[in-house]
């Protein structure tokens, strides 16, 4: 039986719990392909109940076509696609329990914000009074209370992008497909936005793409880092950075330039020097700061910067995909 907690993520109960739930979402060996380009390959991941799965990759790599497949928007070429543990294809009733938030804004421009979401919920048989009430616990939750009544092509691009989201969730499903929902919006709406996604947890089993590793690492469970139709790792975001990218960096700054030090070689870390600049890089350097920096002051005298940095969610996908710009 699927287990709920509630803001328990991390500790030891909450890991075991997360463990035992059911599979929202079960993928395996789905396949597309548009003419000669193999869009999907052979791609299989489970989504659990209550996560947040976030979906990487560079243009092309395949993610917004993995969730159309998913929704049942494009046809698949093959394999399987469940959803609450019973087969997609053919079943209603599952589709119902889907809210799509598309990277396009889909919006009636000359509807108001209650009245875009009050359509909604009529479309999905939702009776009136209970479309009325969850309208407006929708649009407080975005803070668009006060654009009810405002019609939609009067609305600035984050107001848009804030409603076009609460459309996908007027019916109440259980799963939450996003591509890009942070999209065009300014720092203080994406953090609006990112605090509203997070709070649909464990209640909502989400899964969304995005461009923003920020994004992904804040918000995400467990990540999947799409490229070329197939994903190439799919762990929580610690968990990649401690694979792919397990190295930290030191960097001493001084006024001058200097010379390579001596004495300091050691098998734990290596050292670069630049100009002006001495680098560390090493596998949990943090614990072996203050010796290094005792040996380099003594030797060198005193910096004027220094600045310790974690290798990024960011690293790990450019180590797996490459810095080669894509269309």
């Amino acid at each position: 039986m699927a287990c709920i907690v509630q803001n328990q993520r991390n500790n030891g109960d909450a890991k075991e719990c997360f463990r035992m739930r059911m599979n929202t979402v079960e993928v395996v060996n789905l396949r597309k392909s548009f003419g000669s380009l193999r869009a999907v390959n052979d791609v299989s991941f489970e989504v659990r109940q209550g996560e947040i799965l976030g979906v990487l990759g560079p243009n092309g790599a395949g993610k917004t076509t993995l969730l159309e497949l998913i929704t049942q928007r494009l046809p698949k070429d093959a394999g399987d696609i469940q959803i609450f543990e019973k087969p997609i294809q053919g079943n209603p009733s599952a589709l119902h329990n889907i809210g799509v938030c598309s990277q396009d804004l889909q919006l009636w421009p000359l509807l108001t914000c209650e009245e875009q979401l009050h359509f909604i919920g009529k479309i999905n048989g939702m009776e009136n009074k209970k479309a009325q009430k969850r309208t407006a616990a929708l649009l407080e939750r975005v803070g668009l209370q006060e654009k009810k009544k405002t019609l939609a092509q009067k609305l600035s691009g984050g107001m848009k992008r804030r409603l076009h989201l609460i459309m996908s969730m007027v019916h109440d499903p259980d799963l939450l497909i996003m591509d890009e929902p942070e999209a065009g919006l300014d720092p203080q709406s994406r953090m609006l936005v990112r605090e509203f996604i997070k709070s649909l947890t464990p209640a909502k089993t989400i899964i969304l793409t995005t461009h923003n590793m920020d994004e992904a690492e804040r918000l995400s469970d467990r990540v999947a880092i799409m490229d070329k139709g197939s994903i190439l790792e799919l762990d929580t975001p610690d968990a990649l950075k401690r694979k792919l990218v397990p190295e930290d960096t030191l960097d001493i700054v001084f006024d001058k330039k200097i010379n390579a030090p001596w004495g300091l070689d050691n098998e734990k870390y290596n050292i670069q020097v630049k100009d002006k600049i001495l680098t560390v890089v090493g596998e949990n350097l943090i614990s072996l700061v203050p010796e290094i920096l005792d040996k380099i002051l003594t030797q060198m005298g005193n910096p004027i910067l220094f600045d310790f940095r974690r290798s990024s969610l960011e690293d790990a996908f450019i180590k797996l995909t490459g810095r080669r710009l894509r269309e």
